[in-house]
């Protein structure tokens, strides 16, 4: 399950990304938060947001998002393209 809140502008944030532990490390949750990132980008929202735990950052890290230089435990995802 993942959902995400939007300003329906510019801004969104992810929450609520959970993958049941038996289903866990088979990509569901990536493919879960690259659907949300693909549908906001869809509706031309480029700047995402969410906060994660330090046991799943390098989660985030590794779909594009960059941990918040000042160390709270916000993420951002910035556009590639």
């Amino acid at each position: 399950m993942a959902r995400a809140t939007s300003d329906h502008t510019f801004n969104a944030t992810i929450w609520d990304v959970i993958v049941d532990p038996s289903y866990q490390g088979l990509g569901l949750g990536k493919a879960l938060v690259e659907q949300v990132i693909r549908t906001l980008l869809r509706h031309d929202i480029g700047n995402i947001t969410l906060f994660a735990d330090s046991k799943v950052v390098d989660f985030y890290k590794n779909l594009g998002f960059e941990a918040d230089p000042d160390g709270i435990k916000g993420m951002f995802w910035y556009s590639r393209y």
